[in-house]
């Protein structure tokens, strides 16, 4: 007996998602090259059909009618049904490549027309296939996805290979239109590869709308055009040019009170090479939006040799000690080595960064860059020869409220070959009610020359700082008496 979509999309309420998916294929399946007719000018019409039996689509190896049996496929309209399964033989071995005979902007759309998430297309999946765009030959562009989701639930993304895109890997969004109402929930990518191959590209994978996303064991390479730093528009083919792009994962809600990003999980992800950040999280304030941006996990991932590792971007000045809620975000035990800019934290209330390593960076991290942050945590970190770049600081520190920096450990901060090193240097604005305690400053090789230090444009609240515990193992002005507490 053939299962239908119907049934097969009930099996994935009944019995969950992976499941279903591991059922629904085999003798279920149909075969996309038993669709393919002889007047097709590629493959996209062959998808279409297969995809339109309701049952899983197997794309064998080598199959389709593009070089080396790749699928050749690209789309305007939305090409996946609600309970669409495809699946390869491998990554590597089914390639679904996009299709130039035809102008159209991803390989595969899927969009319920509904801003109600009951009517969302669900169960969704992709697995053991690749899917490739040419961004070496034809260069950077921006709205060229390889999928679009707006509108979906239990959507899956396991053992895919997303290479050489153009503009984004995976772009789970709202609609294509402006201002149009869509919401997705309940995503998973899995043991997923995003190779960017050159750098010349937006993003891996942008979240512009979405509630309940896990990211997992997934490696991401060579993402993000680093730009030059100009709001310009660039020479395509040139990635050191023009704007500077988010980053490899970029959560950032357009401007719509309905927009919702909420309860997204980053974890045990490699990220190696590219521009802008590893994890970009560039939030609109929680009181613009009708549910609140909140349940962000950022864990166990490492981030190597690359522009940047997290930014985190919320409220404008000022509006983090009114704003609310919380944003209620989590980055800890993560790997960032030999990055410029460890990490950015600006404008936000309700951020705990923990039990990182920051190692070999050349820039300093920043807490605060615009706004004000308040109630951030900041503890059981290393520092470790970060800051190797003049000026030699591992972490810059702006205006702030409630901000505590516990546990913390500084070793060896500065820059190479120097011998006035700084591990912690608050910029400007004012920081009212600082918790310094438990901190450690050590320098084996002699670059770090202070644990702290205070600019001229900045000032420490000493009625209401609480200072204790920290330990400098090297010849330094107290930390009392940098930041005029006293002893």
């Amino acid at each position: 007996m053939k299962a239908t979509r119907r049934a097969i999309v009930g099996g994935l309420a009944g019995a969950g998602i992976a499941a279903a998916i591991a059922r629904a294929t085999g003798a279920d399946a149909v075969r996309v090259t038993d669709f393919r007719r002889a007047d097709d000018v590629d493959d996209s019409d062959a998808f279409r059909r297969a995809l339109a039996t309701g049952r899983p689509v197997h794309a064998p190896a080598a199959g389709g009618s593009g070089p080396e049996g790749r699928y050749l496929v690209a789309t305007a309209e939305p090409n996946l049904p609600t309970g669409a399964m495809l699946f390869g033989d491998g990554p590597g071995r089914t390639i679904i490549a996009r299709s130039y005979a035809r102008p159209a902007p991803f390989l595969f759309h899927a969009d319920s027309k509904s801003p109600d998430p009951a009517q969302n297309l669900q169960g969704i999946a992709f697995r053991d296939l690749s899917l490739e765009d040419d961004v070496v030959r034809r260069g950077f562009s921006e709205f060229d996805y390889l999928v679009m989701l707006n509108g979906v639930t239990g959507a899956r993304f396991e053992r895919v290979n997303f290479t050489g895109f153009r503009g984004d890997g995976l772009h789970l969004g709202s609609s294509t239109i402006s201002a149009v109402e869509r919401h997705n929930r309940d995503v998973v990518v899995r043991d997923c590869r995003f190779d960017g191959i050159n750098a010349n590209n937006r993003n891996a994978i942008s979240v512009i709308d979405c509630d309940g996303l896990l990211i997992e064991d997934s490696v991401f390479l060579n993402c993000t055009r680093p730009g030059d730093g100009t709001p310009l528009r660039g020479d395509p083919m040139n990635p050191r040019t023009g704007l500077a792009q988010p980053g490899a994962i970029d959560c950032e809600p357009n401007g719509d009170r309905f927009a919702i990003i909420r309860n997204v999980v980053i974890r045990r992800n490699l990220f190696q090479g590219g521009g802008g950040n590893a994890v970009a999280l560039n939030l609109r304030p929680n009181d613009a939006v009708d549910i609140a941006q909140q349940g962000f996990t950022i864990t166990e991932n490492r981030i190597v040799d690359r522009a940047g590792g997290f930014a985190i971007f919320g409220y404008g000045p000022g509006k983090s000690l009114t704003g609310t809620p919380r944003y209620e975000l989590m980055v800890a035990e993560n790997e960032i080595r030999g990055c410029a800019t460890p990490f950015i934290v600006d404008g936000v209330r309700g951020v705990r960064i923990t039990r990182n390593w920051i190692i070999e960076c050349s820039k300093m991290a920043e807490i605060g860059y615009r706004g004000m942050v308040a109630e951030v945590e900041v503890d059981e970190n290393r520092f470790e020869r970060a800051g190797n770049q003049a000026p030699g600081h591992a972490l810059w520190i702006r205006s702030s409220d409630r901000l505590a920096l516990t546990g913390n450990m500084f070793v060896d901060c500065g820059a190479a070959g120097a011998r006035n090193g700084v591990a912690i240097a608050f910029v400007d604005g004012v920081n009212r009610n600082l918790t310094l305690s438990g901190n450690r400053f050590a320098s084996p090789d002699g670059r770090t020359a202070q644990a702290m230090t205070v600019f001229a444009a900045a000032r420490i609240d000493a009625g209401s700082a609480r200072v204790s515990a920290n330990r400098v193992e090297f010849r330094a002005t107290p930390v009392e008496a940098v930041l005029g507490l006293g002893r």
